[in-house]
């Protein structure tokens, strides 16, 4: 697989695949004021006793709002680009505590894991076409996957995107069923949505009051842009 481009930034490298950020190298703990914030704030406000796993680390991307925002734990993480993970160990190597990092496909490795993790977060991409979408494991294999390896009271979170034509499709649905509860976070000028996922999780206002107490803790500007619905995205509805 051929690596992404990347540019300096001034807090770090900014790494993209056909136009589209993929990640953000920090070269110090902070946020990145993306997507990567919140997936971060999420683990830190469920505070996992037990094991954490990044499928699809890419770059590391969500490290360094992590660490600013406490969480020491360690992370297991998985993905096919070395490239990137070679610029994480480069920049972020000094200050991201234990990554332990797999080289392998995604699917495989959760396979080949015992059952108890505390949080799996599931954050893959590829491109095709010239653009960034999810593969099609995130929709077909990995959600009951990803519940199977779930210790009890453990979470979920997946960070989505629509088809290629703009619209979610009927799986998002079937991967909502999986779990006892679901709950969507919703991000202004982003067509991602971050789907988090449990036996029993807190309910939207909670959730969304701790979320954005986090961001502001982080100082991230994606604090006044979330929102968190019970409500999931409508099957082929468009993204926006």
């Amino acid at each position: 697989m051929n690596g992404p481009d990347f540019v300096r930034t001034r807090g770090g490298l900014r790494l993209s695949q056909h136009g589209v950020v993929i990640s953000e190298l920090r070269s110090r703990p902070g946020a990145t004021h993306s997507v990567w914030d919140v997936l971060a704030a999420l683990i830190a406000i469920f505070e996992p006793t037990g094991r954490v796993g990044v499928l699809g680390f890419s770059g590391g991307g969500m490290m360094a709002p992590l660490r600013r925002l406490g969480f020491a734990g360690a992370v297991d993480a998985v993905d096919l680009d070395r490239t990137s993970h070679g610029l994480f160990q480069e920049h972020c190597g000094s200050w991201a505590g234990t990554v332990r990092w797999t080289h392998g496909d995604a699917v495989a490795w959760l396979r080949a894991q015992p059952r108890g993790f505390a949080m799996l977060v599931e954050d893959l991409s590829v491109p095709v076409d010239g653009d960034v979408i999810k593969p099609a494991v995130c929709w077909e294999q990995l959600p009951a996957l990803i519940r199977s390896k779930l210790k009890p009271g453990g979470v979920a979170v997946f960070n989505l995107l629509p088809r290629a034509d703009n619209t979610w499709p009927p799986d998002l649905a079937r991967l909502a069923s999986l779990f006892g509860s679901t709950l969507a976070v919703e991000f202004e000028g982003f067509e991602n949505r971050v789907l988090v996922a449990g036996d029993a999780i807190p309910s939207a206002r909670v959730l969304g009051a701790h979320l954005r107490n986090a961001l502001r803790r982080l100082r991230s500007r994606q604090a006044g842009r979330v929102r968190v619905r019970s409500r999931l995205p409508s099957v082929g509805a468009p993204s926006d």
